[in-house]
């Protein structure tokens, strides 16, 4: 599952998410990884991008209009134990990306909030939804992942993807980028 809402933030809430992406941006963490492979029962990606911590800002429309969105246009139930249980803001540079993988098993849903207006689409491989970590890595390691769905990502929107079970990568940069992720389990 995948899905795609434009104008889901008010200019405000725009400004004030990317004011705080800006400001936690010096404190980045580089994330590195120049090809893929198999830690346990993980597929670690290939990927090169910066990560920080989020603040009350992401917080605040996280608790409003994130939950809203998930609750009431995709028919989620946050009283089953759906809760945020991570968040970061993501900078992605020329070239930087992340490669396909699958979220953590506790990120049943995945939410990107792209704080950029020119960003590349998600890409997303639903003919791979369910792999384990094994299969995946082997068809990203064997070329045979088969071709992704691009799905847009609009800026003063969100992109919800079940980002535990559908395969998804960031593609190479072409513009710098900032997204905020939020994981929901």
């Amino acid at each position: 599952m995948y899905h795609t809402f434009t104008r889901v933030f008010t200019e405000r809430q725009t400004t004030a998410l990317v004011a705080e992406a800006d400001a936690r941006r010096p404190e980045a963490t580089p994330v590195a990884v120049p090809q893929a492979r198999l830690h346990g029962d993980h597929a670690i990606p290939a990927s090169r991008f910066r990560r920080a911590g989020t603040g009350p800002a992401l917080d605040a429309v996280v608790t409003t209009v994130v939950k809203r969105v998930v609750r009431d246009d995709l028919g989620l139930s946050f009283g089953l134990g759906l809760i945020p249980v991570r968040t970061a803001y993501n900078y992605y540079d020329p070239g930087d990306h992340l490669g396909v993988h699958l979220d953590a098993p506790e990120c049943r849903y995945t939410v990107l909030v792209p704080l950029s207006p020119q960003i590349e689409p998600l890409e997303v491989y639903p003919a791979l939804a369910g792999a384990g970590a094994r299969e995946l890595h082997h068809r990203i390691i064997t070329g045979t992942l088969g071709p992704p769905v691009r799905v847009p990502a609009p800026y003063g929107g969100l992109v919800v993807v079940q980002g535990s079970v559908m395969p998804h990568a960031r593609p190479p940069a072409t513009h710098p980028c900032r997204v905020a992720t939020v994981c929901f389990g």
